[in-house]
């Protein structure tokens, strides 16, 4: 085994279990990585008006509505609102109407979609200690 068969595998290992759903103006792709609560992540892919080589790549709201779900306001948490601000802007990513966003040409798509799968991962586990503080503290 060399170099470029642990690469031509690990590249097809990356993405099994993907699936790639068309839209009506783009795609949905749900992968196989989870949140902190076993929920798949989806990154939903919209073209821009009629263009068909720029894109929006999103987390379409879920990993803010996963988080309000579990009692973490951003709105009323400056600290968790500036930690997800730092982890968006490490990835090149903005936080719009309530969800991550980044622009993307067709050239780049693959490495939005990356970055957007790596920033809703590492917010939601930075984060996920405001949830497990919030259920410790509704016990007692």
């Amino acid at each position: 085994m060399d170099e470029k068969e642990i690469l031509d595998e690990l590249t097809e290992h990356f993405y099994q279990g993907w699936d790639v759903m068309p839209t009506g103006g783009g795609f949905l792709i749900t992968t196989d990585w989870a949140l902190p609560g076993g929920e798949r992540i989806e990154i939903h892919i919209r073209r821009v008006g009629e263009r068909e080589d720029l894109f929006v790549v999103s987390d379409g709201g879920e990993l803010i509505n996963f988080l309000f779900s579990q009692g973490v306001d951003l709105a009323k948490e400056p600290e968790s609102r500036k930690l997800l601000e730092g982890v968006a802007e490490k990835h090149a990513i903005k936080i719009v109407d309530y969800q991550l966003a980044r622009g993307a040409d067709g050239s780049d798509i693959a490495q939005a979609i990356r970055g957007m799968l790596e920033a809703i991962k590492e917010a939601s586990f930075m984060l996920w200690h405001k949830v497990a503080q919030k259920s410790s503290d509704a016990v007692h």
